[in-house]
C-alpha cells in the first residue's frame, strides 16, 4: 500500500446498515424511526453491540427533549461565522442538512464518554431492548470505497487528522457534490482548528447539563459482560469528540448563507 493519503485510505470500522444484524439491527431501525440514516457515531459503536445496545438506551430518551435540540443548535450558532461557505447553493443545502445530525452526535458522544467514565450521576435508564425490524435507511450513505470518493476520503481524513468517514461526505460523494464542497472547505481547515478545539473542550459542559437517562457505566459495562470493551469504547468515542468539531466548524457557517 502507497503512503499518499489522497489515494488510499484505511476507512475507520463500521458496521453498514445492510450488515447490521440481531441486536445491531434493531438499534439501527428504532434510529432510523427518528432520522434517515444511521450515524456514523452508532455505526463504529456497534463493533461491541453489547456497548451499543447500552449507548441507544441513554441516547433515545434525550433525543426529543427540548434542552437538548437547544444546546445542540446552540453549538451551531457558536462557530457559524468562523469559515467561508461555499458558493454553490446546492453545496450549502447539502452541508447545512447536516448541522444538526452533527451537533446532536457531538453532544451523544460527549455524554456517553461521561457515562464512561462514571461522571453522570444522574437516573439510570430502565433497559429497553428494542425488538428485531428490518433496516430500511431512507437515504443511506454510500460505500467507503465508491469512486471517486475514496482518494478526497483520503484527503479529508488527513486534513482533519481522523481515521473517520463520516457519514456527511459519503451523502455528499452520492449526490456529486463532494468534490466542489470539498474543493471550498479543504483550504480553510487550518484556520479554523482552533475554533473545532474550542468546542471540542466546551462540549463536555454542554453535555453535563442535559437531563440525560444514563445507561452507559461503567457498572452497566460490568454487569452485562462487557468490561473488557470499555477501553475500545473510550477510544472510539474520543474519535468522534476529536472529529465532530473538526466538521462542524466547516459546515455551521452553510446553515444561514445566501
Amino acid at each position: 500500500m502507497g503512503t499518499d493519503a489522497s489515494a488510499r485510505f484505511a476507512a475507520y470500522p463500521m458496521v453498514e446498515e445492510a450488515d447490521a444484524t440481531g441486536v445491531v439491527a434493531a438499534v439501527y431501525a428504532r434510529l432510523l424511526e427518528q432520522m434517515p440514516f444511521v450515524p456514523s457515531l452508532f455505526k463504529s459503536l456497534a463493533l461491541c453491540p453489547g456497548y451499543l445496545l447500552l449507548a441507544y438506551e441513554q441516547s433515545a430518551p434525550v433525543l426529543s427533549q427540548d434542552q437538548f435540540g437547544s444546546t445542540a443548535q446552540d453549538l451551531v450558532s457558536s462557530v457559524r461565522g468562523v469559515v467561508q461557505p461555499p458558493a454553490d447553493a446546492d453545496v450549502r443545502a447539502g452541508l447545512a442538512e447536516f448541522a444538526g445530525p452533527l451537533s446532536r452526535m457531538l453532544l451523544l458522544a460527549a455524554g456517553l464518554r461521561l457515562a464512561l467514565d462514571g461522571e453522570l450521576d444522574l437516573p439510570s435508564a430502565p433497559g429497553d431492548a428494542p425488538a428485531p425490524r428490518p433496516v430500511q435507511p431512507r437515504s443511506p450513505a454510500p460505500s467507503p470505497w465508491d469512486a471517486p470518493a475514496p482518494r478526497l476520503y483520503g484527503e479529508i481524513c488527513t486534513a482533519l487528522e481522523t481515521p473517520i468517514v463520516n457519514s456527511i461526505w459519503r451523502t455528499l460523494a452520492g449526490r456529486g457534490l463532494l468534490e466542489p464542497a470539498w474543493a471550498a472547505l479543504g483550504p480553510q481547515v487550518p484556520a479554523s482548528r482552533p475554533a473545532a478545539d474550542d468546542l471540542q473542550a466546551r462540549v463536555s459542559e454542554a453535555a453535563r447539563r442535559l437531563p440525560w437517562r444514563v445507561a452507559a457505566t461503567p457498572a452497566a459495562l460490568e454487569q452485562a459482560g462487557l468490561g473488557d470493551a470499555r477501553p475500545g469504547m473510550a477510544g472510539v468515542l474520543d474519535a468522534y469528540l476529536a472529529t465532530l468539531p473538526r466538521v462542524l466548524v466547516l459546515v455551521a457557517s452553510s446553515t444561514d448563507a445566501g
